[in-house]
């Protein structure tokens, strides 16, 4: 019997990373919090694979990030609970610069992504300077 695949957006783990080096994976650690993503632009190279930490700074406020340009490799819809961290792994197949945003929302409030908590994952040809 063959093992059931997991789309990679459902992969969550519980780590910690920094940048990478050579030509293995793309770590980065973004935070969430206070209605925003820390850092907000997130620096990629195409054709290697991301892994992405991301840290809910806040105690209570569930954030999300939530980023949608499946034709480019890049379908991410993960929930970060308050406090906690997630692991989200994908493997960016274009180049250019694609909008994130949280899609959390409390009834009758605005949403985060109205607050601001929106970024840019920019997917390069080789790796951006120091």
């Amino acid at each position: 019997m063959l093992p059931r695949l997991v789309p990679f957006a459902a992969v969550l783990l519980l780590a910690a990373g920094a940048p990478a080096t050579g030509e293995g994976s793309q770590q980065r650690v973004v935070h969430l919090g206070d209605y925003a993503f820390r850092p907000a632009t997130i620096e990629v190279v195409v054709g290697r694979p991301v892994e992405l930490t991301l840290i809910n700074d806040d105690r209570l406020t569930p954030h999300n990030l939530t980023l949608d340009a499946a034709g480019a490799g890049l379908d991410v819809d993960v929930d970060v609970k308050g406090g906690k961290e997630a692991v989200v792994r994908f493997t960016p197949s274009a180049i250019g610069r694609f909008p994130f945003h949280c899609n959390k929302k409390l009834l009758f409030m605005k949403s985060h992504r109205d607050h601001g908590m929106v970024g840019d994952l920019v997917v390069t040809a080789v790796p951006q300077g120091p």
